[in-house]
């Protein structure tokens, strides 16, 4: 796993968490930093996967889930 991927599962783990706490708190600024974390989060991890696709010389680089 690289880089990308690891700040990726981060920033979603963050977003996940601040979400949860939006939500229990009724914090509707938090909750939205929440998913805007878990949005960007998993394009970053989606990018690493798209470049470990293209290192592995899969045919479709752009379908993150070829593994």
């Amino acid at each position: 796993m690289n880089k990308d991927a690891t700040e990726g599962i981060k920033e979603q783990v963050k977003g996940w968490v601040d979400t949860a706490i939006g939500t229990v708190t009724g914090d509707e600024d938090r909750k939205l930093k929440g998913d805007v974390e878990i949005t960007n989060g998993a394009n970053r991890k989606d990018y690493a996967d798209q470049k470990d696709n293209i290192e592995k010389g899969i045919e479709d680089p752009g379908e993150p889930t070829n593994t």
